[in-house]
């Protein structure tokens, strides 16, 4: 069974090999398919230069007829010096043999070279003949205006000019399949490697999920069986500071300190746990935070253009914005963190809560867990404000964001929907 850390590595590196075999098995079928046509073409060459001078054997008007069919405009003979000794049809005096010398050898007299011609869609096919034709006699015409010289030098090189449109439609044929395949590869290996992403994402989510379900109920029963414990423990420290002497209460005092913080701690595990929506009700922002901000013994600068009024339970959004100015107030040590509160109107009726600060920041390792339960970088924190606040306020149809502040620090964003009254009152003075 493979690791699940080295899954993604042994999985993508397959889809890519893969891949790689049948982007190559494109290629080796369309290089197949070209050197067929390129054969094919020789082939169709051949016979139209035997057909041509087969017709010719009996008078020039049946080969001229034959050219016609095969799509032939110009046969001839050549020396071995590239000079024209025999041709019917439209050929040139002279051809360039150093090029057709470099590509084919003449002990291979079987291969011929062949040049296809974009502008005129014709083809100009050459090779070395099989036979060496002596003609020694008289003078020969075989064009309208061709006169043979006399004597004649020994003919080498046979020359064929036919039309090369569907030659040249089936290459482009066989080009544009084999480039839409391997575009068509391409675009499954993305969507296949997406794929495998999005399900990995998936199964991550799940197997998240299926945590904080059990770690839920862990922390239910948790919170359930310490509460009667610290019941107790309060009721026995009432009774202590009645019967002890005032110079054992210092004791008693961070004994009862430390009860309050654990039962902080359940009474907040219980907030994640039960339902988020609460009671909802009109909450005017402005009005909220000028009560929180007392609650803190560093100045906090607050600023906001109008009053905004969201629809939410009011010690909810007192316990998201407490938790968020309580984080801010506390992101650095030994100096003022110059935290800031603005509130400005979005688009589509959404509010936008900002609380900054000019702290130490959040490391980048991790801004991937700052939301998860229980993770805290704080020497005495539960880890678990940030994800009841994210709790209470997507359960209003909001959201939170924690992001670096520029020239340092942190911004907290909470974006929530106007309520239905205040976006009434702002509809009716536009109208």
């Amino acid at each position: 069974m493979i690791v699940d850390g080295r899954e993604p590595f042994f999985v993508i590196t397959s889809l890519i090999f893969a891949f790689v075999i049948l982007i190559g098995l494109v290629i080796f079928l369309a290089t197949a398919l070209t050197e067929r046509e390129e054969l094919r073409m020789q082939s169709e060459a051949e016979r139209a230069f035997n057909s041509v001078f087969l017709a010719l054997q009996d008078n020039t008007t049946k080969a001229l007829k034959t050219m016609q069919e095969q799509n032939v405009s110009g046969v001839g003979v050549y020396s071995s010096m590239g000079r024209k000794v025999l041709s019917l049809g439209n050929v040139p005096v002279t051809i360039p043999l150093a090029k057709f010398d470099s590509k084919v050898g003449k002990q291979d007299s079987n291969i011929g070279t062949a040049t296809y011609n974009k502008e005129t869609g014709m083809i100009e096919y050459i090779r070395f003949s099989r036979l060496t034709i002596l003609l020694d006699t008289g003078e020969l015409t075989l064009t309208e205006g061709g006169l043979l010289p006399t004597p004649i030098d020994f003919p080498d090189v046979l020359y064929l000019h036919f039309d090369g449109q569907n030659y040249y439609h089936r290459l482009m044929l066989i080009m544009f399949i084999g480039i839409v395949s391997v575009l068509i590869l391409i675009g499954l290996f993305l969507l296949v490697l997406s794929i495998y992403r999005s399900n990995r994402r998936y199964r991550d989510t799940i197997a998240k999920q299926e945590s904080l379900v059990n770690l839920g109920q862990a922390a239910r029963t948790l919170t359930h069986e310490i509460k009667n414990p610290l019941s107790a423990i309060t009721i026995q420290l009432a009774l202590l500071r009645k019967t002890m002497p005032k110079e054992n209460r210092e004791d008693l005092n961070l004994m009862s300190q430390e009860v309050d913080r654990l039962t902080q701690l359940t009474n907040k595990v219980s907030d994640f746990l039960r339902n988020p929506l609460g009671t909802p009700e009109v909450v005017d922002l402005n009005e909220l935070f000028s009560t929180l901000i007392k609650r803190f013994d560093k100045p906090i600068r607050f600023r906001s253009t109008t009053s905004e009024q969201i629809l939410i339970d009011r010690d909810r959004a007192r316990s998201i914005f407490e938790n968020l100015l309580k984080n801010a107030v506390e992101s650095c040590s030994g100096r003022d963190p110059e935290v800031e509160v603005v509130i400005s109107s979005g688009k589509r009726g959404l509010i936008h809560i900002f609380v900054m600060d000019r702290g130490d920041g959040i490391r980048s390792v991790d801004e991937k867990k700052i939301f998860d339960p229980f993770f805290t970088t704080k020497m005495h924190g539960s880890g678990i404000g940030l994800s009841i606040s994210r709790q209470f306020v997507r359960a209003r149809g909001g959201n939170v964001r924690l992001y670096a502040r520029e020239g340092k620090g942190t911004v907290a964003e909470v974006v929530l929907p106007r309520s239905m009254h205040t976006t009434k009152l702002l509809e009716s003075e536009r109208t």
